[in-house]
């Protein structure tokens, strides 16, 4: 069993269990409002390794106690269920098989905290992509100024990061007082996720490579490196 197969598996039998327990404590009289509960997934997540826990809260429009759950909707369809029953913060896994892109946190049930009645959910939504890494290089020899530039990129197959190709990047400059940053060249990382290229210049410059994001990836900015 993968661990997406068996996290969802598990999930299933903590939300039937809670609409068991809503269902056992409701079926006497129906159940009135009884304010909002919202919860606060964040707004992007990156993957970057192969298991990592996020904790997820609910805001304080929440009343003490309150029951209540959100299905994480993503373009395959349903992968998990979170459930607050009557806590705050619960912790998420996230794996590196789990589908990118944008995630809907989709309300599945609110209840006050003895079930007599029903609350208002909020709909939230995340966007989850691979991470992304840079780095630059530069030496000087008289007025000539060698820069290497670096790109990887996470790959879930082999659990690791990977060089980054078919991406554009662009090399930045800037004199060591300004705050301005000014583009100097593009650079399309090779199979290896480098690209060096060497131009002249006398000044002393600070140097650094900014990759976008792309549909899947987020993009990254080096450290800055002086020449």
């Amino acid at each position: 069993m993968s661990r997406t197969i068996l996290r969802r598996a598990l999930a299933a039998v903590s939300a039937v269990a809670a609409v068991a327990a809503t269902l056992a404590v409701t079926t006497a009289a129906p159940a009135s409002a009884a304010g909002t509960c919202s919860v606060n997934p964040p707004s992007r997540w990156t993957i970057s390794s192969p298991f990592k826990t996020v904790n997820i809260s609910v805001a304080s429009d929440c009343a003490p106690g309150t029951h209540s759950a959100w299905d994480a909707i993503t373009s395959k369809g349903p992968v998990d269920t979170l459930v607050f029953d009557g806590t705050r913060t619960e912790p998420f896994d996230m794996y590196d098989d789990d589908p990118l892109g944008r995630w809907t946190w989709r309300p599945a049930g609110c209840f006050s905290a003895d079930f007599s009645q029903q609350c208002a959910q909020n709909t939230r939504t995340m966007d989850v992509r691979l991470g992304g890494w840079s780095g630059l290089t530069a030496t000087r020899s008289g007025s000539r100024v060698t820069v290497t530039t670096s790109a990887a990129r996470y790959a879930y197959s082999v659990d690791k990061f990977v060089p980054w190709t078919n991406v554009r990047g662009t090399v930045q400059y800037k004199a060591p007082t300004a705050s301005t940053w000014t583009g100097l060249k593009y650079v399309y990382p090779a199979s290896n996720g480098r690209y060096t290229f060497t131009y002249s210049t006398t000044s002393t410059r600070d140097y650094r490579v900014v990759f976008p994001d792309t549909s899947v990836v987020w993009g990254h900015t080096s450290a800055t490196v002086r020449r």
